[in-house]
């Protein structure tokens, strides 16, 4: 009797510290680590910020890293909608932190900002736009700029050029990866695609999954299942290294996200995407937006066949803008900026710069 109290008591003694270390890691906030100094010493003007803001009435969480806060903005629009690249962009796409304060944000039911999405009826295609653009006025007036520049990846992408063309004077240029244009169009050639690619490789397994899931558009409660079912038959067979295992490790890594931070990035792509995918049923960015007052540049891997590159590009090549600039990533699919990270980074920091600020020195004399 007394040895089994004994172990007992032994199990309460291990057990309630390693719930208590449980808790605190679920309920944690996550840290950034600082920018440091070829030394390791920290910058004086450098940032390195995890911080939750108010958009739309609600707490969405940015992330902020730059080597000086002298330094241009530069704003990451992640693909979802529910999805969050905080630690994608901070693994891959590092380097940009060096000529550039990086801005990260969680939008509404994605990872960090996941709380937002109680609010069920503020999912709108509008709402996140209106967010976007409460968080250019944020921005500029912290860190005393008058614009910055916009990066917008896949369901991003619909948001960046939306929002260029609702607030071209705060936009340096818009940089679209991933581009969406017109979703019927777009899931219609992805079908096309993994069909041809399924009979090119006498691909039996995935013939059978297209059957099951039928021609788009896709609605119902399975829609996202659906959806999802055909992103990954439309990138089967590309010959492409795979970089899915070093997308899932540095989300595990990831010390901005904390234990709860990463349950909820994947359920903020199941929760979120399916109450927002069926509002852009008629989006046609093409019709919607034909001309753009910023610089504009797509970067499209030539093999995305979930967001069909050639339709970004004829919707570039129709765009009236003060300048156009379309770059081809040859080893990239839907990703170029995670595919090709060297290449991508380099566009930015001695192209897309470069260009933006002549630009404004032709304007300001």
């Amino acid at each position: 009797m007394e040895r089994s109290t004994r172990r007992i008591l032994t199990g309460v003694g291990v057990g309630l510290p390693l719930m208590a270390l449980g808790a605190r890691l679920w309920s944690s906030q996550g840290t950034t680590p600082p920018i440091q100094e070829g030394r390791g010493g920290g910058l004086s003007d450098g940032i390195a910020s995890l911080e939750p803001v108010r958009l739309g009435g609600v707490d969405q969480w940015l992330l902020m890293r730059g080597r000086s806060i002298h330094n241009p903005l530069l704003l990451f629009l992640s693909g979802g909608p529910g999805g969050s690249e905080m630690a994608w962009v901070r693994h891959f796409n590092a380097e940009l932190e060096e000529h550039f304060v990086v801005v990260q944000w969680d939008q509404r039911g994605a990872a960090k900002s996941y709380a937002a999405l109680k609010d069920r009826d503020a999912l709108t295609l509008d709402q996140f736009v209106s967010d976007a653009s409460e968080l250019l006025e944020l921005l500029t007036t912290r860190f005393s700029q008058d614009k910055v520049f916009l990066v917008g990846h896949s369901w991003g992408s619909i948001l960046g050029v939306l929002l260029a063309q609702r607030r071209p004077e705060r936009i340096h240029a818009y940089v679209g990866t991933g581009q969406q244009v017109n979703f019927l169009e777009n899931d219609t050639v992805s079908h096309l695609r993994a069909y041809e690619l399924a009979m090119r490789y006498d691909d039996n397994q995935a013939l059978a999954k297209l059957a099951s899931i039928g021609p788009p558009p896709y609605t119902g409660p399975d829609m996202a299942k659906r959806y999802m079912t055909l992103m990954s038959l439309a990138s089967r067979h590309a010959g492409r290294r795979s970089i899915v295992p070093e997308l899932l490790s540095s989300i595990l890594k990831a010390p901005e996200y904390s234990l709860r931070d990463k349950v909820h990035l994947f359920l903020g792509l199941r929760d979120t995407f399916p109450l927002v995918y069926p509002q852009l049923a008629g989006l046609d960015l093409a019709a919607q937006v034909p001309r753009l007052e910023v610089p504009v540049w797509f970067l499209l891997g030539r093999e995305d066949y979930v967001t069909p590159s050639e339709i970004a590009a004829r919707y570039l090549e129709q765009m009236e803008a003060p300048s156009k600039t379309l770059i081809w990533f040859e080893h990239s699919g839907h990703t170029p900026q995670f595919e090709e990270p060297e290449k991508f980074n380099r566009v930015l920091i001695q192209q897309v710069q470069a260009m933006a600020e002549t630009r404004s020195e032709v304007l300001l004399h």
